[in-house]
């Protein structure tokens, strides 16, 4: 056993604390000495590479400054944070309004079938104008079944029935389409707008003005027939989406 002395435990003391200066100085230098950093990140501003990405970054804000004396592209930037502004509100408005529409489009599918008449075991079954007699998926039913259905005053049409839930599906498509929109188009538009450190260009701001127009999906539902009186108004026009959009 070797006795350590407290002599010795200061010496050691004192050569670690010599030896973490070193590397300190040598970090804040830049010198390669073969060994991990201890003390400072890469990008410490005291590090040469800390201070390089400092310049950068001074260099980039001076950049945009510079940018912005630019009467032209001063417009530019400005023009499409507006426009930029007011597709992101329009698409979150569109959004809402699809999505009161689609809820009202699922209940009245699901009303149908709660009011639809039954086969024997029980499934809904809706009759066309025809006389044909088909299940909920489209399926034809046995016209000895069918024969034998009592059909209730209420039940709706296999029109009707098919109708409501081609527009469920027309807003379900509608849904992903503005969803795509808002979040894709427009939240990657706004990521680059926001990047003061990579300041978009002239025609940068040029391409993406034309894209806020170009891949705004259509409001489809504005163009679909307006619904029966007995049920109520859950159209956009109800909650003024195309100004939002203009």
């Amino acid at each position: 056993m070797v006795d350590v002395t407290p002599r010795d435990v200061a010496t050691g003391r004192a050569a670690k604390d010599h030896q973490d200066f070193v590397d300190l100085q040598n970090e804040i230098s830049g010198a390669d000495t073969g060994r991990m950093r201890k003390f400072l990140s890469p990008d410490d501003d005291r590090t040469p590479e800390g201070k390089r990405k400092k310049a950068e970054r001074e260099q980039t804000r001076r950049t945009l400054e510079d940018l912005m004396r630019d009467p032209e592209y001063a417009r530019l930037y400005v023009e499409f944070g507006d426009r930029l502004g007011t597709a992101e509100t329009g698409a979150d408005t569109a959004l809402a309004a699809i999505q009161q529409m689609l809820d009202a489009a699922q209940q009245d599918v699901s009303d149908m079938e709660v009011n639809a008449a039954r086969d024997p075991d029980g499934r809904a079954v809706f009759q066309y104008v025809d006389g044909r007699v088909v299940y909920a998926d489209g399926t034809d039913v046995d016209p000895d079944i069918a024969a034998g259905i009592i059909w209730p005053p209420n039940a709706p049409s296999a029109e009707e029935y098919f109708a409501a839930k081609d527009r469920v599906q027309s807003l379900q498509d509608s849904m992903r389409d503005w969803t795509t929109y808002r979040y894709d188009v427009l939240g990657d538009m706004r990521d680059r707008y926001d990047d003061k450190d990579n300041p978009m260009d002239k025609d940068d701001l040029r391409h993406d003005l034309d894209r806020i127009e170009k891949l705004r999906p259509e409001l489809r539902e504005l163009n679909a027939p307006p619904p029966s009186p007995e049920k109520p108004d859950t159209g956009l026009s109800a909650l003024n989406v195309p100004m939002a959009l203009n």
